[in-house]
């Protein structure tokens, strides 16, 4: 394999710098955090909904209850019980300059749980979060600290791992760590696509980008149709690919990814580390479009002027690549995993003069926004203000409105689309109509896609309402006068079980709070969101056996919509 020399001291510097940041690490022995074989459903890195993922997910053997461990010397730092993200969730200090995070635990130990449990009772809240001194909780390693389970936003029963630099909390990856973790399959490539970037740019003489199904042969993929590609102008390529690992079906991320174009390095990531500020430009590291389009995770191999993960280690011209008339190009394309599993990519292409005649202008119907500056669009129903920096690129901004299918107090706002991802969130100002004053604080901004709704919220100002948009779609002003729903999942004449259980949902905005009081005293009920199961777990220190008691629930939405519930049962 030959590169020029200016591609192969960048490819060479950078995958130094990994390795000696990887050969580092492994200098550390972590212990195992469990007492089982370690296999992975999820690895560092890998890309989700909207950021990569900050750890690795270990396998349970689909149970709740495994013991959990800790993998080094240190204090338990703090302790935090969530609704959602990582559920119940202990952090642990190390001598070493790093800290370790063990995720939707069931439990703790009995002395973190006696401790939190009266906290919890003490502030009459289910979700906490607690900074312990240095000499409260001190483990060794492997001394047991909780057990796994399935709580906060997990789907599946699981110990979400992480390891981060103390100092700054930036997560890096576990997998350097020395971890009994087998792997020896490369990362599987799926599909190349090729995006024309440029005014003039074409893939065989047209505008549209162009997906091409790869195959495998002798160790090296290649595309199944073999075709000629005729490129013209300035071009960025992307790849469909997962990283899987011994033991496991479930695709995970890969650690590095490497473009050549004539053996010129042109782009390349690796993913050792990332800060959690920067999730969000995930939305534009994928090709987003396709994202919500088809479901698939393509990974961009070009880069947005206003994306700035700290992954990118090589990028020429920001990945886009001009192709010139009536050349050959050899495209190349080297992907690793963490323990050095390697999958290469080789086709070639050729350049051609763009035939002005298939060239299609850029439609200058919409307003201009740049992705740099600050931007509004309003007419006398609508205010849309884009902080500076909240796109990704520069776009054309599309607007239309029609009056909605529903029941609803303002005109369906079709704010650009959702194919085009925002960064940080901007404002959206809609008239409201007809709407009775005695509702104005029941009103809210729903945005509306495949039927279903989701609330926004927003404030009520001079006949407007006012509310924070994470993503363009459709936008229309609701009201939510509906009570949260309670159902009893338990039988109260006869409770044989020591778990007291509910299911709550609001169709609406949600679940804002959830109170529950036996014999008039405060009680700890946990919310299982992701199941809408709300429950109570039968304290005998605190309810006296043997008697009848008093139940009663107050559940709460984002609008103050109130439910009640009340009960006897004997216990």
């Amino acid at each position: 394999m030959q590169y020029k020399k200016s591609g192969l001291i960048i490819y060479l510097i950078s995958i130094f710098l990994a390795t000696f940041g990887q050969n580092n690490n492994q200098n550390i022995n972590f212990a195992s955090p469990v007492d089982i074989p370690i296999f992975l459903s999820g690895n560092f890195g890998e890309i989700r909904s909207t950021h990569f993922h900050a750890g690795i997910d270990i396998k349970t053997q689909g149970v709740i209850g495994k013991k959990i461990y800790a993998v080094e010397d240190g204090f338990i730092s703090r302790i935090k019980i969530s609704i959602n993200s990582y559920g119940k969730t202990l952090y642990i200090t190390h001598p070493n300059g790093y800290t370790t995070v063990y995720g939707h635990l069931n439990s703790f130990i009995p002395d973190i749980d006696y401790f939190i449990k009266n906290l919890q009772y003490q502030n009459e809240e289910f979700e906490i979060n607690y900074f312990p001194k240095q000499d409260q909780f001190v483990v060794k390693k492997g001394d047991l600290i909780g057990y796994s389970g399935n709580t906060g936003s997990s789907l599946g029963p699981h110990l979400h791992f992480e390891v981060r630099e103390t100092n700054n909390q930036i997560p890096v990856n576990p997998l350097q760590f020395n971890f009994d973790i087998k792997d020896n399959l490369p990362p599987v490539l799926y599909h190349i696509f090729v995006y024309p970037l440029g005014n003039s740019s074409h893939i065989n003489q047209n505008r549209q980008k162009k997906s091409f199904k790869l195959k495998k042969h002798n160790g090296t993929y290649s595309l199944v149709d073999t075709n000629k590609i005729y490129l013209s102008g300035q071009i960025g390529f992307g790849i469909e690919m997962y990283d899987y690992l011994n033991g496991s079906k479930n695709r995970c991320g890969v650690h590095t990814l490497s473009l050549f174009i004539d053996s010129l390095l042109i782009y390349q990531h690796v993913i050792n580390k990332f800060s959690f500020y920067e999730a969000s430009f995930v939305k534009g590291h994928i090709d987003y479009a396709e994202k919500v389009r088809s479901k698939k995770t393509v990974q961009k191999m070009f880069i947005s002027p206003n994306n700035k993960l700290s992954i990118y280690k090589a990028n020429k011209n920001k990945g886009v690549f001009t192709f010139q008339d009536d050349t050959t190009y050899k495209i190349h394309l080297i992907v690793t995993d963490t323990y050095g599993n390697e999958s290469e990519l080789n086709f070639y292409v050729t350049g051609k003069e763009p035939n002005l005649e298939y060239d299609e202008l850029i439609s200058d119907n919409g307003k201009l926004m740049n992705w740099d500056q600050e931007n509004l669009y309003e007419n006398d129903e609508i205010k849309v203000q884009i902080p500076k920096g909240a796109l990704f690129d520069t776009l054309y901004f599309k607007y239309s409105s029609k009056q909605p299918e529903l029941k609803a107090y303002s005109s369906l706002h079709q704010v650009h689309n959702i194919y085009t991802p925002v960064l940080k969130p901007y404002s959206l100002n809609i008239k409201t109509k007809n709407l009775p004053a005695e509702l104005k604080e029941k009103a809210f901004i729903a945005e509306i896609q495949d039927d279903e709704i989701n609330s926004i919220g927003g404030d009520i100002i001079n006949g407007y309402i006012t509310g924070q948009a994470r993503s363009f779609g459709d936008f229309v002003v609701l009201v939510d006068t509906v009570s949260p729903i309670i159902k009893p999942l338990s039988d109260f004449s006869n409770l044989q079980n020591e778990v007291i259980k509910f299911k709550i949902t609001d169709k609406l905005t949600g679940i804002k709070s959830f109170n529950g009081y036996i014999d008039n005293k405060w009680a700890l009920f946990e919310f299982d969101q992701k199941n809408d199961l709300l429950f109570y777990t039968i304290d005998t220190a605190r309810i006296e056996k043997g008697i009848e008691h008093e139940l009663e629930l107050f559940v709460i939405d984002n609008l103050d919509n109130i439910s009640t519930y009340y009960t006897t049962f004997y216990w």
